[in-house]
């Protein structure tokens, strides 16, 4: 519909502040030509469309959309084995559909398209160039939000001018074939690097950078789709037979290259680098540091940020993933890294399986000081990305504890029953083991039982984990990565800014594009060598070893696990496994493994036990992904008012 007048822009100079740094007063009942003559009106219009984009950021929660106002209990990490919290009980899918705000946005995208021509004499050179080309960014990142969801979708690429110049009918589009809607992402995203300028004009807006790190993206998740995607879904439309779902497996070289190239091109611009401001070599304290203040900070690294203030825009990612410790009201611990997420990373002892070695030749648990002591040599990306037992957080030490041990420790520690097949700590009963129903019924253990007036320890520390239902810690484990470390933590006072896209992501990229062209056979660059050295800087800066020789980069699987391992919690991992087509070998009557520290009063040490996340409240959190959700189902309200729009498989 053309639109003859734009109604007000309720709460604007909000959704401004979320995106961008721009200072610009609300505009009320403006005519086309008081919006699309001035700069001033476009940006208001522009603003709009960057506060509309769909970021799975802070603020998206995957149970029920974006710019969510309400408190996360649900976090997207929770749904790939990165980590674990109370709420989310298995494998779970979108509980919202993008579809119709998708098309609002690319409605709205259009019509600016439409008329910025229209009135370009009001504008200069530059300024028209540049509007344009943030367009087709921001309708191209629209696209991607709906191809990776639904697949091939209806490509409406100008404004439908309903009931003027078409009626009902000429509403009802069939779906495009899934890889012309890959097709015009790329189309778009090469319109915006060659219009956009180099620097962008404002902070969070886009430049022709931006648009190229973003085509690396969606260029890589097509190629993915082509090679490992088995879904194919067919629509006869008008005598011609369309393929909705899937993409030739003949284009996933093209595709691959185009990510390849599209990175190529940040790189050689020189604008950004991986931060290191902070980082020294062998000193993996420092290397901690600059890793974990990176996400706090304005770096080299960022590329393309959604902005948040204390004043106009905050989100809850404190109140929902803090320790019970340090909160100051309201909820925490709603992310809780797994072993499984924990063991990806080098530098901490391992069994022939792989898994964390927690116990001697003897069948005695090794003994710490400090739960921390046994990670002391793993890479500093990891404990800038986790907080473990006993580590510092906000100038506390954070006390995550299962239980107490109170046994004969003279000849070592035994292994709990059940430590060899996992099983829980609640299936427990070694009169020894003294465990905390819940943080408000915690047993106090007296240290000297000799002694009546000594030291005293809480079964489950100040956090957790406990026996049943209750707020605290159900993992064992803490996220650190994006954690402020001073200011309030309740309700929506976090101003932390999200990184949507940084050239950590642009060099795996690229790494996992040249490794795909290698494997492939691909003539042109020396792919491995590239692949090669983009996962060998990515290493050095997170404190890990170094690959001795590209001769060791022989797996996709490799390049696969760093990519997991720099990214985790930044909400692009669920994405990665999707397009991977791995989410159900993964996921397949899995239960995810946690780690918990005990205290033995005897030996006054820690031992720590690895075993399955425990059921509560009736929930027994194993998970099984439906591949029915590797093509999200498009709304029924849609297939109803659309007699063209066919369902995707299995719904």
């Amino acid at each position: 519909m053309k639109l003859k007048k734009i109604l007000s822009i309720i709460g604007l100079s909000v959704a401004i502040s979320a995106c961008t740094d721009l200072d610009i007063p609300p505009i009320n009942l403006l005519g086309e030509n008081d919006i699309y003559s001035s700069s001033e009106g476009i940006m208001s219009n522009m603003a709009r469309i960057y506060s509309r984009l769909p970021i799975e950021d802070f603020k998206y929660h995957y149970a029920s959309g974006f710019n969510f106002s309400g408190t996360q209990y649900k976090q997207m990490c929770n749904l790939t084995g990165e980590s674990i919290g109370r709420d989310v009980t298995g494998a779970e899918q979108e509980g919202f559909s993008y579809w119709d705000d998708g098309y609002s946005e690319i409605r709205d995208i259009n019509m600016l398209l439409e008329k910025i021509p229209e009135y370009a004499s009001g504008l200069t050179e530059t300024q028209v160039n540049t509007y344009i080309g943030e367009a087709h960014f921001a309708r191209a990142y629209t696209y991607f939000a709906l191809v990776k969801r639904y697949g091939g979708v209806p490509l409406v690429d100008a404004i439908v001018d309903y009931p003027a110049s078409v009626d009902m009918e000429g509403t009802h589009f069939f779906r495009a074939s899934e890889e012309a809607i890959w097709d015009f992402i790329a189309s778009d995203l090469d319109f915006a690097i060659e219009k956009l300028p180099e620097n962008s004009p404002q902070k969070g807006r886009a430049n022709k950078f931006v648009a190229a790190a973003f085509k690396s993206r969606a260029m890589l998740y097509a190629g993915s789709i082509a090679k490992y995607n088995t879904i194919n879904e067919m629509q006869d439309q008008n005598g011609t037979s369309v393929r909705i779902c899937g993409v030739p497996a003949e284009r996933a070289s093209g595709y691959f290259k185009a990510a390849y190239d599209a990175a190529q091109l940040v790189i050689d611009s020189g604008k950004y680098s991986l931060y290191k401001g902070q980082w020294q070599a062998n000193d993996p304290v420092a290397q901690y540091q600059n890793f974990k203040n990176m996400f706090l900070s304005e770096t080299s690294e960022n590329i393309f940020v959604k902005y948040y203030d204390e004043t106009n825009a905050k989100h809850d990612y404190d109140h929902s993933t803090q320790p019970n410790q340090t909160k100051s009201g309201g909820n925490d611990s709603e992310v809780n890294p797994t072993m499984d997420f924990v063991e990806m990373f080098d530098g901490i002892a391992k069994d022939e399986d792989g898994h964390f070695d927690n116990i001697d030749q003897n069948g005695y648990y090794y003994l710490y000081d400090s739960p921390l002591d046994a990670f002391s040599n793993a890479e500093p990306r990891l404990r800038a990305t986790v907080i473990f037992p006993m580590d510092m957080f906000r100038n506390q030490v954070i006390e995550i504890r299962r239980g107490i041990w109170t046994g004969d420790a003279s000849q070592g520690v035994p292994t709990l029953a059940n430590e060899g097949d996992v099983g829980n700590c609640n299936e427990l009963s070694d009169p020894e083991l003294h465990l905390a129903p819940g943080l408000g019924s915690n047993p106090t253990i007296n240290l000297n039982p000799g002694d009546p007036h000594g030291a005293i320890m809480r079964a489950a520390g100040l956090n957790g984990p406990a026996s049943n239902w209750d707020f605290g810690n159900v993992g064992g484990l803490y996220i650190r990565k994006y954690m402020r470390e001073s200011g309030v933590t309740h309700d929506f006072n976090s101003s932390q800014s999200w990184i949507e896209m940084r050239y950590a992501e642009v060099l795996l990229n690229q790494a996992e594009a040249a490794y795909e062209l290698y494997e492939s056979g691909a003539s042109g660059a020396n792919y491995r060598t590239v692949a090669y050295t983009n996962i060998n800087s990515i290493r050095e800066r997170a404190g890990a070893n170094l690959l001795a020789s590209e001769s060791e980069l022989d797996d996709i699987d490799k390049v696969r696990t760093e990519r997991r391992k720099e990214l985790a919690f930044e909400n692009k991992t669920y994405w990665d496994m999707k397009r991977w087509r791995v989410l159900y070998e993964e996921q397949n009557n899995r239960r995810y493994r946690i780690l918990n520290s005990f205290y033995s009063t005897d030996a006054q040490k820690y031992f720590l036990s690895v075993k399955f996340q425990e059921p509560r409240a009736g929930r027994q959190y194993i998970y099984t992904y439906d591949t029915r959700y590797y093509y999200q189902p498009i709304p029924t309200s849609e297939i109803n008012k659309n007699p063209n729009c066919k369902q995707n498989p299995g719904f």
